[in-house]
């Protein structure tokens, strides 16, 4: 038996001229047919927003974000669930950052492993503001700080985004 899983994208910013193109591509991606809902994206006034939730053999979301950062100009998320033995993942591109891949547990955390960590104090040394800048690259948060204000500025979108309080 094969191995399933699924996964989120999240297309925060298409110029309505790749739309359709988005679509095809993410059909191709996945072997059938899709249709994307299309909403204002408020936060870069002029493009589009749609969101869509994907099934397939784990793989898939690379596949999908590969295939999405083809176009270079658009703003995205895609997430893989866990599945059998194998940790979810989370893509996110930019187009002035390009893509960033992390390793998700099934409460959406960051997975950071010991040798990144070690690496991270052994370029750093004893710099204690270079292993926060460090520490940040490891948790995407140059990808997060720029996707953010595109996460919040869709009144219709279906995900809830939680944040931190305190």
């Amino acid at each position: 038996m094969t191995s399933r899983t699924s996964g989120l994208v999240i297309l925060h910013s298409v110029a309505p001229s790749l739309t359709k193109q988005v679509q095809w591509t993410i059909s191709r991606t996945l072997g059938h047919e899709v249709f994307l809902d299309w909403s204002s994206q408020l936060g870069i006034v002029g493009t589009y927003r749609s969101e869509f939730m994907w099934q397939g053999e784990p793989g898939t979301g690379a596949r999908l974000t590969s295939a999405l950062a083809g176009w270079g100009s658009i703003y995205f998320e895609v997430t893989q669930d866990p599945a059998l033995e194998q940790s979810g993942s989370r893509w996110c591109f930019t187009p002035a950052l390009g893509i960033s891949h992390r390793m998700m547990d099934e409460f959406g955390n960051t997975l950071v492993g010991e040798d990144q960590i070690r690496n991270a104090i052994a370029k750093t040394g004893l710099n204690g503001i270079g292993l926060q800048q460090e520490l940040k690259n490891l948790l995407a948060e140059s990808w997060d700080s720029e996707l953010e204000a595109l996460r919040q500025s869709g009144e219709e979108s279906r995900v809830v985004w939680l944040h931190c309080a305190g």
